[in-house]
């Protein structure tokens, strides 16, 4: 059989378009579902998507790289930087609330900045010990945990150690749980932990003041307070979290002190008197009677851990191709204002990229329809719950295995294997998705059958067979355009073709 030039570059182009098709078709999953949701973000990201907690953020995504977030604070989007390491940091989740430089005049015992709870301090946000500022979630993010670091003093240097040994903040850290609470309160509220006549022999725990036997900060043996909001003074020393020791068993001459918030320092190891006992490698003629002299700060507060209980009887639903129905009920003894739900394909094993979105004003009966999805895919789903003011601890998982997009049948009238010659019959795909079909006889695009529009889960053309003896024919299918679901084709269906009767 002879082909001109033109019928071989037809040839050509069919070839390569079904070369083309029969390769898999891949999206991205959309940002799509039904239900009263909010566009699917990434929680802590934005402004418009705050996580509730830093813990929160750990939970759904297992985030651990330290920067910039949003979490509600007062029921506000507020940005904040977020130590999320999990490694050297108490398990992360640290939220930077202020921070003072080596010899900074803003951080004085009797500053607005600790006796202010709506005041706040450069509101460039960065984790540093070389510049100073107090945010806004100083003065009312409830925390049960509070953290000092201590770093650059004027004489000296500071180990990263302390209550967090080895640590990932970069210097000395005192670290101590409260009832929760702002840290403008736990600043402005006298707490003394610990009142000894014996500080250095057990009464104040080393941990605070000690690096294996060496004396990191100046000290005295006679008598030790140590705790926040000191404001009965000894020997004019005040501290709004610190320790203040004398050589004397009481409170009436003592001679050094170290911590935030001093009666005139911002921070910092602070002697009086050169009978103390140095800090380690100083000399009381170092400028500094034996202490460390000024240093940089910051403070930190870690929020309690998410208590919501989990969401319950969650089930997924296969309906129609390439969505997932979900149902779930409310954790018990606890009204969800909303849901956090997530969905990722199973074989990507890690949440870190999930798709995310909430569902708001969810009702007695919460549901959702996750829309878009590919054929035939398997797909993990998660559902968190939210208060006001927290979310879960854990969430209720399952998954489920969208429908196809498979041409799950071709066929001629009647299911007959044979047709005649150049006459017309009818071809019938049959597909569960919306998109078009187009058929084939033996590789080439039939005249008349390109592109033919699914309707009701079919799509038909006429065919005039144009071989004799055997001829195989295809449907392939093309999904709508944004409907992320993948394209497919039939088997080939092979046809008997007889030889026409009658005349031509």
């Amino acid at each position: 059989m002879h082909y001109g030039k033109g019928s071989v570059r037809l040839a050509k182009i069919a070839c390569a378009a079904l070369l083309a098709i029969s390769l898999p078709f891949f999206s991205a999953l959309p940002a799509s579902a039904t239900g009263s949701q909010q566009s699917e973000c990434v929680i802590g990201s934005s402004i418009t998507c705050p996580a509730m907690t830093p813990q929160e953020i750990y939970n759904l995504y297992g985030t651990t790289t330290d920067g910039l977030y949003w979490i509600y604070d007062n029921g506000s989007a507020t940005q904040v930087y977020l130590k999320m390491n999990q490694t050297g940091t108490s398990n992360g989740s640290w939220v930077l609330m202020m921070k003072g430089i080596q010899s900074s005049p803003n951080f004085y015992y009797s500053s607005s900045n600790f006796t202010s709870n709506t005041s706040t301090l450069n509101s460039t946000i960065a984790n540093d010990f070389t510049s100073d500022a107090k945010y806004s979630v100083y003065n009312d993010l409830p925390i049960t945990h509070v953290l000092a670091v201590f770093s650059n003093p004027q004489a000296g240097s500071l180990p990263n150690g302390g209550d967090i040994a080895s640590n990932g903040f970069g210097g000395w850290t005192w670290k101590e749980d409260i009832s929760s609470q702002s840290m403008y309160t736990r600043l402005q509220t006298n707490s003394d932990i610990y009142l000894t006549t014996s500080p250095t022999s057990g009464g104040i725990r080393s941990t605070l003041w000690q690096n294996s036997s060496n004396s990191v900060f100046s000290n005295q043996s006679g008598y030790g307070i140590y705790g926040f909001n000191r404001s009965s003074a000894c020997s004019g020393k005040l501290h709004r979290w610190g320790i203040i020791w004398n050589n004397e068993s009481d409170t009436s001459s003592c001679d050094t002190q170290v911590g935030i918030g001093l009666s005139g320092n911002s921070a910092g190891d602070i002697s009086t008197w050169n009978g103390i006992n140095t800090a380690y490698n100083q000399s009381v003629s170092n400028g500094y009677n034996g202490g460390l002299g000024n240093f940089a700060f910051q403070l930190w507060g870690k929020m309690a851990e998410p208590a919501v209980a989990t969401p319950q009887s969650l089930v997924v639903n296969i309906s129609t191709v390439g969505s997932l129905g979900l149902t779930w009920s409310a954790p018990a003894a606890t009204t969800a204002n909303e849901y956090v739900i997530q969905y990722k394909p199973t074989a990507t094993g890690s949440w870190a990229t999930a798709n995310t979105f909430r569902i708001t004003s969810p009702g007695a009966s919460p549901s959702a329809t996750i829309s878009g999805l590919g054929g035939g895919v398997s797909y993990d789903v998660r559902v968190w719950a939210r208060t006001t003011s927290d979310s879960s601890a854990s969430a209720i998982s399952s998954s489920g295995t969208t429908k196809s997009t498979t041409v799950t049948g071709l066929s001629l009238p009647g299911n007959a294997t044979t047709a005649s010659f150049r006459t017309p019959v009818v071809l019938t795909a049959s597909i569960q998705a919306a998109g078009k079909v187009t058929f084939y006889e033996q590789g080439h695009p039939i005249p008349g059958c390109k592109g033919i529009a699914v309707s009701g889960s079919t799509a038909s053309c006429s065919w005039k067979p144009s071989v004799h003896n055997t001829s195989y024919v295809q449907a392939i299918f093309t999904p709508a355009a944004g409907s992320g679901l993948t394209g497919s084709s039939s088997t080939k269906l092979l046809i008997g073709i007889a030889t026409r009767s009658g005349n031509r």
